[in-house]
């Protein structure tokens, strides 16, 4: 199946926020309605007018497709012109969305290979579209694995969904690495590189049969990228996005 086949082209349209939390640290989820059922595929994202005078920000959809609501994870750290209209917004305010966009989705033409992935930071938000869909819509039998890479312990978010997904379906398992971790930390340090080399993948008998799709900060693409290649890994079967 040709990739343009799969893609809905972009409208624009507007959505009301029906919710929005602090997840932690400067992490926040915010949820928008439609009035009809918003079709994407897991891995896209849309593009937010965010200012008066046209200006736009993307956001990747953290909510698995199917439904009039779509969940956006927004690192508001940053402080720029997105972060701030995010922070503005109440519930019941109208948004308007371009979308959905972007090619980082799932590979149609091998559905029943085993899948990495690998984010840091706000690089999650795909992720959990994307496992969400392939557990929970398209009932995938092979094998899941996710690692994420964060900070500090306090900046972590979604515990509790990753736990209830590996409590119910036994093909997925994940790893939280974290590169400045506490006293009181007592899973994997360092970065996710780390994580790959020393544990989490050689169980993996043979990589073959294995995607992987990677999303986060340009060096943790090059770096993993790079040592999946050298692992005998085809360039095709790894997929990335790139947040800057």
């Amino acid at each position: 199946m040709r990739l343009e086949s799969c893609l809905k082209m972009p409208e624009i349209t507007k959505g009301v926020l029906i919710k929005k939390v602090n997840l932690a640290g400067s992490y926040w989820l915010f949820s928008l309605e439609f009035t009809a059922v918003f079709s994407f595929l897991s891995g896209q994202y849309v593009s937010i007018k965010v200012a008066d005078d046209g200006s736009r920000r993307s956001y990747s959809i953290a909510s698995a497709p199917g439904g009039k609501v779509i969940e956006m994870l927004v690192d508001v750290g940053p402080m720029g012109l997105g972060s701030k209209f995010f922070l503005s917004l109440t519930e019941g305010d109208a948004v308007e969305v371009m979308g959905p966009m972007g090619i980082f989705i799932l590979a149609t033409e091998k559905v029943m290979n085993n899948k990495m992935f690998i984010a840091t930071g706000s690089g999650i938000a795909p992720m959990m579209s994307m496992i969400g869909d392939l557990l929970k819509n398209k009932k995938h039998v092979g094998e899941i694995k996710l690692v994420w890479g964060m900070r500090h312990e306090e900046d972590l978010f979604w515990m509790d969904e990753w736990k209830k997904l590996k409590e119910g379906f036994p093909n997925f398992s994940y790893e939280v690495v974290l590169s400045k971790p506490g006293e009181h930390w007592h899973g994997s340090c360092g970065h996710v590189g780390d994580c790959l080399r020393e544990g989490f993948i050689v169980n993996v008998a043979s990589l073959s049969g294995w995607e992987f799709y990677l999303c986060g900060g340009q060096e943790m693409i090059r770096e993993t990228g790079g040592y999946l290649v050298g692992k005998g890994v085809a360039k095709e079967d790894i997929h990335f996005e790139k947040f800057f």
